[in-house]
């Protein structure tokens, strides 16, 4: 069963006079317990998407439903049982962290909501801060606050735009374990955006990228990545760089970087091309000091698809 559909949607604004396309006819369906990456650079059209599904925005044309019903006509249900944590929008600075998720509670009927709310503080490490107003938090801790409120209603279906923007590493990795939990033991479907492609490889079943408001290909990661046909390769020698760099060069590889005795080129992953090139090397007597192979990434797709035009 898909808990999200989109068909067709599309969204506009004007801007100086004239129309701007923000979301151009994308389709698109997540599966009930799938977390599904929308990714792409700035303006893509990945948080207009959002906030079509979560309200805060009217479509022009298509349609959309959530947990099986179209948000317009049954938003009562769909509000209760879904809920969205965005790095673009801050709590009410007036009140406490506390005292913002005691009104979401209640907004959203949450039963025994101070247990739960403890259970989240606790959580998402914000015992300490808890009484404290949003306007004296740091960036990491209003960001943690907002995932508080993004999971204080238990939803079925999560929006995450941008997450775990502002967070240090170690509360970013502990985060991501938080909302890998969480999807588990719920089974919970979630949208998640976010400019940190390691996080997407590790937490997405499945990743759109857009650009320029349309969807350009919905795949695997690892099925994404093939899309990158090269390796990048690094070397270094203890002598004999300059003979290198002309095997190399006969080898017909791109050669991107050289520096003392270390070199970086890329080679085709076609008809084995890259383990043929590396067993020459070895069979021809490079004293090796160091070899390092990286295969195609989301960073790499990512620029990919932002660059074109």
């Amino acid at each position: 069963m898909n808990y999200i559909e989109v068909q067709n949607l599309v969204k506009s604004f004007k801007e100086k006079g004239r129309a701007i396309t923000a979301v151009d006819n994308i389709s698109f369906s997540v599966k009930k317990g799938e977390i599904f990456g929308l990714l792409g650079p700035n303006g893509a059209g990945k948080s207009t998407t959002i906030n079509i599904l979560t309200g805060l925005l009217e479509k022009d044309s298509g349609t959309i439903k959530v947990l099986g019903f179209e948000p317009e006509k049954n938003w009562e249900y769909v509000k209760n049982n879904s809920n969205v944590a965005t790095a673009y929008s801050w709590l009410s600075d007036v009140l406490t962290i506390r005292q913002n998720l005691r009104v979401y509670a209640k907004l959203y009927g949450v039963k025994n909501c101070e247990h739960k709310i403890n259970e989240l503080l606790e959580m998402f490490e914000l015992k300490n801060v808890a009484d404290r107003k949003i306007i004296r938090l740091s960036s990491g801790e209003n960001t943690r606050a907002v995932l508080c409120k993004g999971l204080i209603n238990s939803p079925k279906v999560l929006f995450l735009d941008e997450c775990t923007v502002g967070l240090d590493p170690d509360i970013a990795d502990k985060t991501r374990g938080i909302i890998k939990d969480y999807q588990k033991k719920n089974d919970c479907t979630i949208l998640f955006t976010s400019h940190y492609m390691y996080e997407v490889e590790e937490l997405c079943d499945r990743i759109a990228f857009m650009s320029n408001g349309k969807i350009i290909r919905i795949d695997t990661s690892s099925n994404l990545k093939k899309l990158i046909k090269k390796h990048t390769v690094e070397i270094a020698v203890k002598k004999n760089i300059k003979l290198l760099r002309e095997f190399l060069k006969t080898e017909g590889v791109d050669i991107v970087f050289e520096k003392d005795n270390s070199i970086v080129f890329e080679v085709t992953t076609e008809e084995d091309k890259m383990y043929k090139v590396i067993s020459k090397i070895f069979h021809k007597g490079f004293m090796l000091s160091n070899l390092h192979v990286k295969g195609p990434t989301l960073d790499d797709i990512f620029i990919k698809i932002a660059r074109q035009k």
